[in-house]
């Protein structure tokens, strides 16, 4: 199959078809319909429109996100309009017997489910450009702008690569994903043409990437890198002072450019849709672990009270905080990775070199002739705290002390036990949520959640693995034409 024939195939199975949207039409005109009357009915003077992926015609089959927008003039208090919008949005999503959730990033709004559509309610104001009020007030902006550069064959094109982001893993600019947004996905192609041009020009990347369809820092190269701190920049069009690509995190923008790299080498459905783990047994863990002569160790707790945003946030820099607690107590700690079903259950993963350590650790001291000589000897000399030494090599002075913390286990249920972890860097909310009970599990003894829950055996199936499943499949692909081209380099 050549790249053209997947690409159309891939484009079958995503565009909608007109019945798709017709029941989009259907749903948003049965939803504003009922935002005008009861914002009506509440005092609320807002306009209900339609922005986002609809609007703009590149939203993908089967993934539809319907954004409506309550636009109030700036005169309204934003106290008045959040609380205005919010108790509309809830009460129409009960009346027409759809079930929602209210969330916030930045910017409170409500989440909805009709119909089998997802419908997201956000208060705004209607801003001029640079004047914002709140967080989404470019919205608009952003819709107006896609719709005068793209149509036809180029919504197709950001249809391929939100498909493709979506595939490997990448898509989104939530704090978990920390990837591409359906925005940026549509700015690549307004800059780069199509699916395939974007892909060629990400292979290019470097560690800091900067583009700027505006021009606006056209000959000011420098001023742009000074401001935008972040591994990939993109210049939003509607507004110089913000950077569209501010949620990628290094990490996921790597993944994105290994990808594309390997699918303009190889290109397979894969990169699309690709297959789900495979789930462990018990005796395929207790095999894979005894193989890999490392240990696996998690500290296992309940739901995190928080919305998601703020949830992932607080789990990432609580990986970090215990990630160098472990390591500071002489754990070698291979990799770390958080995993949550946001609601019942909550995993901070260390691989560890070994989760248990020898009686001793060595200790080097000061030179001989350091000032700190002295209160060195009387340390580990005059309280007889050194099991072995002082002795000299060199010039210094070194020891051999006895472990506070052989195994992990006590390590991380000592501090983990006086305050939920607080002191040692755990975030205020998965404190809480450890406080209320936690467990710290180790290699075999991950069996039992894994036996019950089946998201969490797949995410402990793919850290084994070590790579994303899209990879995997690849490269079992790809190994004949990695074996060809070091043929012809070795000829």
């Amino acid at each position: 199959m050549t790249v053209e024939e997947l690409l159309n195939s891939i484009l079958r199975e995503v565009k909608p078809s007109p019945e798709d949207e017709q029941k989009v039409r259907e749903v948003s005109e049965k939803i504003t319909n009922a935002l005008k009357s009861e914002t009506k009915a509440l005092g609320l003077n807002v306009e209900v429109e339609i922005y986002g992926s609809v609007a703009k015609g590149t939203w993908l089959k089967g993934d539809v996100d319907l954004d409506i927008f309550l636009m109030a003039d700036k005169s309204i208090p934003r106290e008045e309009l959040i609380s205005g919008g919010l108790k509309a949005a809830k009460r129409i999503f009960e009346d027409l017997r759809g079930r929602w959730i209210e969330r916030y990033a930045d910017h409170p709004y409500v989440e909805g489910w009709i119909d089998g559509i997802r419908v997201d309610v956000v208060p705004c104001y209607r801003a001029e450009p640079g004047k914002w009020l709140t967080a989404v007030d470019r919205t608009p902006y952003h819709t107006e702008y896609i719709k005068s550069r793209l149509s036809g064959e180029a919504l197709d094109q950001v249809r391929l690569l939100k498909k493709f982001t979506k595939g490997i893993g990448v898509y989104g600019a939530d704090i978990k994903t920390g990837g591409f947004s359906g925005y940026l996905c549509e700015l690549l192609i307004v800059n780069y043409g199509d699916f395939i041009k974007t892909l060629e020009a990400a292979s290019k990347w470097g560690r800091r990437t900067i583009i700027d369809i505006g021009g606006y820092y056209r000959g000011r190269l420098g001023e742009a890198k000074k401001k935008f701190q972040h591994p990939l920049v993109l210049v939003d069009p509607v507004d110089s002072n913000r950077n569209v690509a501010a949620a990628v995190r290094l990490e996921t923008l790597c993944n994105f450019i290994m990808a594309s790299k390997c699918f303009l080498r190889k290109p397979l459905r894969v990169f699309f849709d690709p297959p789900k783990p495979v789930k462990l047994t018990e005796e395929s863990l207790k095999r894979r672990l005894e193989s890999r002569g490392l240990d696996l160790v998690a500290v296992s707790f309940g739901a995190v009270e928080a919305v998601p945003d703020v949830l992932w946030g607080q789990l990432y820099r609580t990986l970090d905080s215990l990630r160098a607690l472990l390591e500071n107590w002489g754990f070698k700690v291979y990799r770390a990775k958080a995993w949550t079903d946001e609601h019942g259950l909550t995993v901070l993963l260390f691989e560890l070199e070994s989760s248990i350590l020898s009686r001793l650790k060595l200790h080097m001291g000061p030179p001989v002739f350091s000032e700190e000589f002295w209160n060195f000897l009387s340390k580990h000399l005059g309280k007889r705290a050194a099991s072995t030494g002082p002795w000299i090599e060199g010039d210094r002075l070194f020891v051999e002390v006895e472990r506070r913390f052989r195994d992990v286990k006590d390590l991380l249920e000592y501090f983990l036990k006086v305050d939920g972890g607080i002191s040692v860097g755990v975030r205020g909310k998965v404190a809480e949520a450890i406080g209320r009970g936690f467990k710290v599990l180790k290699n075999t003894e991950l069996w039992n959640t894994m036996s019950v829950n089946a998201d969490f055996n797949l995410f402990i199936s793919e850290f084994l693995d070590g790579l994303p499943i899209w990879l995997k499949v690849w490269l079992e692909e790809a190994e004949a034409n990695f074996d060809e081209a070091r043929d012809v380099k070795a000829r």
